[in-house]
């Protein structure tokens, strides 16, 4: 706002510096938050490493837009894990079966 006053008063150079720092003041206030943001996460999901165990996420005092964002993170970490245990056991097999007969072609078969 101080540096919309200035430029409007015709300091343009005062302008920049003021702009230039509120742009690094938001910057460092956006690391902050985000830093505090994963404190809170962490401390309310001290997961254990083992695999196989149901994971509760609790977004609890996050705001929505960062608990849609830690569900997100959570839910890929969670589709990776699955996708490298689940190599190399032939889950594909199934993909390799014949094609089905269909009905209609059963009924005209069965008419000949």
């Amino acid at each position: 706002m101080v540096a919309t006053q200035a430029y409007m008063l015709g300091n343009k150079a005062l302008a920049k510096e003021l702009s230039m720092k509120g742009q690094l003041y938001n910057l460092q206030m956006k690391a902050a938050h985000e830093k505090a943001r994963e404190a809170i996460y962490l401390q309310r999901n001290p997961f254990s490493s083992e695999q196989g165990q149901d994971r509760l996420i609790d977004l609890h005092r996050l705001q929505v837009s960062e608990a849609i964002h830690a569900a997100k993170a959570e839910l890929a970490l969670m589709m990776s894990a699955t996708r490298s245990a689940g190599e190399g056991t032939n889950h594909g097999l199934r993909w390799n079966r014949p094609p089905r007969q269909g009905l209609s072609r059963g009924i005209v078969a069965d008419r000949r």
